[in-house]
């Protein structure tokens, strides 16, 4: 059973002349049927626009959209339009990846040619990349020449800002303070640096290790179902189940997270 558990990294399968990663064909697959829904969607509006599927429909984007502007209203609204973006591509990736988990608990082989896209941490980690660096962008467009002092003192303020009368001791003193002050403005610098990095890695580690424990563990119970009750469909159908209310929160969290980023730039101003 130990075998058929998916690595850290996705693998890659000959398609055609192709080689093409786990993680690709599932977003091939993902992209293609969010076409096909966008299709049907317009289909039935100029049908029926007040159709059932319709307003479900319209009422979810008017309640995600309703959300993020609250969380800031001062954010530009491509922005805000980015953050709605990461977070439906992310559920639209991860609901897909429900159906295939459904049918893997009759077919398990299908967990050998797709997995979830975000279960790629290359993939997490260029929607955490691309986030944070228009946050900073965002933020030195607010804050101008000031933006950089939270990496490096260009003022050289501190608490010794004023320099006493000429006193030898008084002058020796004000400069070991100052040396020291600039060394601490230095280090807060340094902290500020790393904690721009800390922002895309607790952004791609969190989506990937929430949604690949998951993976792993629904691959562990299709393979143990099947071996010990011949039966795979009943506990798997019950993960999936819980997987549904996971996946949401992932991808609900890392999109209200990018936009806490561009909050604090802007609260920043």
């Amino acid at each position: 059973m130990l075998m058929h558990l998916p690595g850290m990294f996705p693998e890659y399968i000959n398609v055609g002349w192709f080689l093409l990663s786990q993680t690709l064909i599932t977003s091939l697959i993902s992209l293609l049927l969010f076409i096909i829904f966008i299709l049907i969607f317009n289909f039935v509006k100029n049908k029926n626009s007040e159709s059932l599927f319709v307003v479900i429909v319209e009422m979810s984007i008017e309640w995600m959209n309703k959300f993020f502007w609250s969380v800031s209203e001062k954010v530009p609204f491509s922005v805000k339009i980015y953050v709605l973006f990461l977070f439906v591509y992310i559920l639209w990736n991860n609901i897909l990846w429900l159906f295939f988990d459904v049918f893997a608990t009759v077919v398990p082989v299908l967990h050998e040619y797709v997995r979830p896209v975000t279960t790629d941490i290359i993939f997490n980690w260029m929607l955490a990349v691309f986030g944070v660096l228009w946050a900073i962008v965002y933020w030195f467009k607010m804050q101008k020449l000031h933006f950089v002092e939270k990496y490096f003192p260009l003022k050289w303020v501190g608490i010794s800002w004023n320099k006493p009368q000429w006193n030898l001791f008084k002058t020796l003193l004000w400069v070991i303070v100052k040396i020291f002050d600039v060394l601490i403005w230095l280090f807060i610098g340094f902290l500020e640096f790393v904690w721009e990095f800390t922002k895309i890695l607790s952004l791609t580690l969190r989506l990937f290790w929430n949604i690949f424990a998951w993976v792993v563990l629904l691959t562990l119970i299709v393979y143990a179902t099947i071996s010990i009750a011949k039966v795979p469909f009943l506990a798997p159908l019950l993960v999936v189940a819980m997987e549904l209310l996971v996946w949401f929160l992932q991808a609900f969290v890392f999109a209200l997270l990018v936009m806490v980023y561009f909050k604090l730039a802007e609260e920043s101003h």
